[in-house]
């Protein structure tokens, strides 16, 4: 092994999403105030990758659906409708499957100082 390279005891994955639609129920509040469509769409044609050692920035404003994109993708949406394509590796996402090999730190997770990694 060079010196300096890591063996990784996984094998690293590309995650891909193609045309991805999030559809959400409008509140009350919102049909109070003349919403009047059936469901509300949070992402539309959404497509991109993350691939194994390239860094990515997801930027947008507020509200322009950072985190339900990534939510939409690590499967912690249990609400709404999905439309779209996530594919792990080249092949379709199972959410069970995915769920065992992935880790997700939500925007408001708190993270202790005192936590190390071990290699």
């Amino acid at each position: 092994m060079e010196q300096g390279k890591m063996v990784l005891p996984f094998e690293p994955l590309t995650i891909t999403f193609q045309d991805l639609q999030y559809y959400v129920e409008p509140t009350l509040e919102m049909r109070e105030h003349g919403f009047t469509g059936k469901r509300l769409q949070l992402l539309c044609d959404v497509t991109g990758s993350f691939r194994p050692g390239v860094l990515t920035a997801l930027m947008g404003v507020s509200g322009a659906g950072k985190t339900t994109l990534l939510d939409v993708l690590a499967g912690r949406k249990t609400s709404g409708v999905v439309e779209g394509e996530i594919r792990i590796g080249g092949y379709p996402k199972v959410q069970d499957r995915f769920a065992r090999i992935s880790g997700y730190c939500e925007q408001t997770d708190v993270h202790s100082p005192q936590i190390t990694v071990v290699f």
